[in-house]
């Protein structure tokens, strides 16, 4: 897990955010709008390679989103969905590309994992926000231990959720985001957006990747 600075530039971003509005598709899943983006298609194929020259020589592009968080999500993995469920997932990068300068955003990344991309949403008071193809899944399906969850931490970071269904998750890394830096975890480390006071002034790529 790491973070790597000036992954995008100011340049970038701004690409981003034109590429966001003459997109035709966003999709509200209750805590985001997130537009996908066609990167497979020719059109983007410039793009997608400056992308992958950008990551490790092991690792291909699987996903692109363009979202803007209007409510702090849940807890899930990046893992695999039905139609990618052979491949050897890798890694995902988070990079913001509109921050308000007067709030901090954090990302905080679990040492518990799901090779399937799984969400607890239900159980830590979301119910079916910020879903949309990912499984929702129970404590107990997860065998998670009864270990109360660091009250500091929680009180920091994680008031939008309720706080006995945290139980038994452990943090490894909190990733503060700072525009145009990639912030890089396993795919199937489960994670979270910490809470947030401004609710529509942050947006970020998403890129999930698998090793060749």
């Amino acid at each position: 897990m790491k973070k790597i600075d000036k992954f995008f530039s100011k340049q970038d971003c701004d690409w981003f955010l034109w590429y966001h509005s003459v997109l035709p598709e966003t999709r509200d899943n209750g805590l985001r709008l997130m537009t996908m983006t066609h990167f497979a298609q020719p059109f983007f194929a410039h793009k997608l390679a400056n992308l992958h020259s950008r990551l490790p020589d092991n690792e291909e592009i699987t996903t692109l989103n363009i979202n803007f968080d209007y409510g702090a999500g849940g807890i899930h993995s990046d893992g695999y969905i039905e139609h990618d469920k052979n491949d050897d997932i890798a890694n995902s990068y988070l990079v913001p590309i509109v921050v308000n300068p007067v709030d901090r955003y954090y990302t905080i990344v679990f040492d518990q994992t799901s090779m399937q991309a799984v969400t607890f949403n239900g159980e830590t008071g979301l119910g079916n926000k910020g879903i949309t193809t990912y499984k929702q899944v129970t404590r107990d399906e997860y065998g998670l231990s009864d270990d109360p969850f660091d009250v500091s931490m929680y009180e920091k970071y994680l008031t939008h959720l309720n706080y006995d269904a945290l139980r038994g998750l452990t943090v490894v890394h909190v990733h503060e985001w700072s525009l145009g830096s990639a912030m890089q975890w396993p795919r199937q480390n489960f994670h979270v957006s910490a809470n947030f006071k401004n609710k529509d002034t942050r947006a970020s790529v998403l890129i999930t990747t698998r090793y060749r």
